[in-house]
């Protein structure tokens, strides 16, 4: 299956990749590309391979086949300066408990934004902008469900990078959230990046995505 053809000319080039666990496929021979400023909107089923796709084009786990192409280079698994290029947020968020929503996200801002820049005003606007300006000091293991995820939403507010895999980014966000997580990746293409997007939902950004869905997987035949 194939989102858009893989041509060498695609920031983002994912050809003929293949994935099995244990004896089912996921996928095989899958296919696509991303230009600058376009987005793909993954779906499927549950166990479908949604967030083994997303591992796999971080560099995460490695495919069975195929090969991830980004700006001309192939990219493997474990590269970090792979990992340098793109922010992944899985399922496991990884913030830890104890800590509060502006330490959390002030670790994560010093590795995305480097010394260069304050670290410390980003992470305050950011919170400001998610609204969680008034929750910024509470550990992350006192926040609900949806405030939660506006942690990731501020992470993604302040973040420059070029490439953003995202598993389910807008569950548990109320109304509002799910606009801001649309405006928020509306800001991201506009500056020419690009995004994988694993998610049931629809979102109303001003530019057009690429819907791929995965089918459910498939024994593997043992000859």
């Amino acid at each position: 299956m194939s989102a858009r053809l893989a041509d060498s000319d695609a920031r983002l080039v994912c050809r003929d990749l293949a994935c099995t666990m244990g004896r089912r496929t996921l996928f095989a021979e899958l296919a696509f590309g991303l230009d600058d400023g376009q987005w793909l909107r993954l779906t499927g089923d549950n166990g479908s391979g949604k967030s083994t796709l997303l591992r796999i084009v971080a560099g995460l786990i490695r495919p069975n086949a195929g090969e991830v192409v980004w700006s001309g280079a192939r990219r493997r698994a474990g590269d970090p300066a792979w990992h340098a290029v793109m922010l992944y947020q899985g399922h496991a968020t990884g913030w830890k408990e104890l800590l509060s929503a502006r330490e959390n996200l002030l670790q994560q801002a010093l590795l995305d934004l480097g010394p260069t820049l304050d670290a410390g005003a980003a992470v305050d606007g950011a919170l400001d902008r998610v609204g969680l300006g008034r929750q910024r000091h509470l550990p992350f293991a006192r926040l609900s469900a949806g405030q939660r995820r506006r942690v990731g939403l501020a992470r993604l507010a302040f973040s420059r990078r070029p490439l953003w895999l995202l598993d389910e980014p807008n569950t548990a966000l109320d109304t509002d959230g799910q606009a801001l997580f649309a405006a928020l990746l509306d800001a991201h293409l506009a500056a020419g990046r690009c995004a994988i997007v694993a998610t049931h939902l629809e979102v109303p950004t001003a530019h057009a995505g690429v819907t791929l869905r995965l089918s459910p997987p498939t024994a593997v035949s043992r000859a």
